[in-house]
């Protein structure tokens, strides 16, 4: 017993970090290295009393009828630590996020989630479905579900724009092509929702989006054009490959990413001027007229990654270098706030952008395929686990 305390000892000693007091990420880094050694040695006893516990569990809630009632467990675990301003000396604080009771119950939330001008929209499936689920978009304001719209195809990405809200439905099965088949659905104030099927093969690797007087599905190879009333195709716009592209609106106009290039859509005349950016441009938004493009670093790498302003005036212009060991995903807004999705260390993770630079970061944990979003002044919402939670901020 005393040689396997020595070995344990040993190895917590081997595995633990040298921690670096100047920088907040890589201490939050040796926390998780630290809580992952622990997790390995207690595993096996750990992995016993969970087995219990659930057996335990379903003998009490299971019904005498055979049904089960739904109970709200997701979320057990689910820690955030906030870290505000972009000062890297900060300690920041611990917040447990808090659950959202819905008046309504819409099913299994999930990604992706969306921030309109006046409430949020999320993905949804069904309850303990088999095969194909029945799907949703949900329309949220606070703690009050508005609507649920219905789908029987996977929900890729969700927007507000143009006089409606936009989602973008992939099916399991291609009918004819060799990639699986996409829809684009305009979800009007009354009656169903249009539904267009997208051209055979297309490969969107990129939110829609719809501003500058259209709608655009930015492809692996091209961006697509919609008319915002009809939802009917009116034109392809091919550009070089790439493995992803974002649309959003820059002063007056709708721009396109081409690699280290901003290119811009005319609803009329197609591509027209350019704004060159030199590195390679991995995420595009806009909040109002403020229009930002994240960088990669000089090093091609995605960590340090550099938020820069659009405009054709000064196209470099830096306004924020984001965190070390932060992995940047997306950039994504709503009309009067900017942030980046992403990861640290793996955990799910959201940095807030302020006019001059990084107002707070959000890093989760405990959580797995998480959706994030800045939603008000003060307050993140994660989808997470089938529910959704909110994380106040300063």
């Amino acid at each position: 017993m005393p040689t396997n305390d020595h070995r344990i000892e040993r190895a917590l000693q081997d595995a633990a970090p040298v921690v670096e007091t100047r920088r907040v990420f890589d201490r939050v880094t040796a926390k998780r290295a630290r809580r992952r050694t622990v997790r390995r040695i207690e595993g096996g006893a750990l992995a016993l009393v969970v087995v219990a516990v659930i057996g335990l569990t379903a003998v009490l809630t299971t019904r005498d009828n055979g049904s089960s009632p739904h109970v709200a467990a997701p979320g057990a675990g689910l820690s955030a630590h906030v870290i505000t301003g972009d000062d890297a000396n900060a300690d920041g604080r611990a917040e447990t996020p808090r659950p959202v009771t819905l008046d309504a119950d819409p099913g299994v939330l999930l990604a992706p989630l969306s921030v309109g001008s006046t409430s949020v929209s999320t993905a949804s499936h069904d309850r303990g479905t088999d095969g194909l689920p029945l799907t949703h978009v949900v329309r949220i304001d606070g703690t009050h579900v508005i609507d649920v719209v219905n789908f029987k195809a996977e929900i890729v990405s969700i927007t507000e724009g143009e006089g409606a809200r936009w989602a973008l439905t992939r099916n399991l099965r291609a009918t004819g092509g060799t990639l699986p088949d996409t829809f684009l659905k305009r979800i009007g104030a009354v009656g169903d929702p249009l539904s267009v099927q997208l051209p055979r093969d297309s490969d969107p690797v990129g939110p829609i989006a719809a501003v500058g007087g259209a709608v655009w599905v930015p492809l692996r190879d091209g961006v697509l054009q919609f008319d915002p009333t009809t939802a009917t195709l009116q034109r392809e716009v091919p550009l070089p490959t790439a493995s992803s592209r974002y649309v959003a609106q820059v002063g007056k106009g709708a721009y396109v990413t081409d690699r280290g290039t901003l290119r811009r859509l005319e609803p009329i005349a197609g591509l027209t001027d350019t704004i060159d950016f030199g590195p390679e441009v991995i995420g595009l938004a806009a909040a109002g007229f403020d229009s930002l493009v994240m960088l990669r670093n000089e090093q091609g790498g995605v960590e340090g990654a550099r938020v820069a302003h659009a405009t054709s005036a000064d196209p470099v212009r830096i306004t924020a270098i984001l965190p070390s060991g932060f992995r940047p995903d997306r950039l994504e807004a709503s009309s009067t706030r900017l942030w980046v999705t992403g990861t640290v260390d793996g955990a799910p993770a959201i940095v807030l952008l302020a006019a001059d630079g990084v107002r707070a970061t959000v890093v989760l944990e405990n959580a797995r395929d998480a959706a994030l979003a800045w939603t008000s002044s003060r307050t993140v919402t994660v989808v997470t686990d089938g529910r959704m939670f909110t994380i106040p901020v300063p």
